[in-house]
């Protein structure tokens, strides 16, 4: 009979060591460029108190390594044009680096959370969900593109072993 050992993985700890790692790299990118100050916008339809409470737990990381961050939270009113419209003017904001679309929309109206994704500049897609960014992932140009959160935070646990 063979035995099996095991290793307990602490999330909490490799998450607080990325930040960190994070923390370092963006410190050095402001000395190379100026006091540069990254920044990125979470757009949020409607007040979904699951969503918030991912949010929260985004804005809070971002300011840990010192990243501006911006929640635009839509009323559940929202059309999908205003969201394109919303997303668009965020695309073109230099201030703006990154931009993610909490899902899912908590909206009366009908949006389409495909064309919501690729309307988000492929450069600032962080969450990797444009078809750009998933057919680059597809084809392991993995240097070129987003890889998801939640597959890359599995991949990070798993290297950590």
């Amino acid at each position: 009979m063979s035995t099996i050992t095991t290793k307990t993985i602490d999330g909490k700890e490799i998450a607080k060591n990325i930040r960190e790692k994070c923390r370092l790299m963006l410190d050095e990118l402001r000395k190379q460029e100026n006091n540069f100050t990254p920044g990125f916008a979470v757009v949020q339809v409607g007040n979904r108190e699951d969503s918030n409470v991912y949010i929260r737990h985004k804005l809070k990381a971002a300011e840990e390594i010192g990243i501006q961050a911006r929640l635009v939270r839509l009323d559940p009113s929202t059309t999908e044009r205003q969201l394109v419209q919303q997303i668009e003017q965020l695309n073109g904001d230099p201030s703006i680096h990154g931009i993610i679309v909490q899902l899912p929309f908590d909206s009366v109206q009908t949006i389409d959370a495909n064309r919501i994704a690729n309307t988000i500049s492929p450069d600032k897609d962080i969450d990797g969900l444009s078809d750009l960014n998933a057919g680059l992932l597809s084809h392991g140009n993995l240097d070129k593109c987003f890889v998801p959160c939640t597959p890359y935070g599995c991949l990070e646990l798993i290297r950590s072993t």
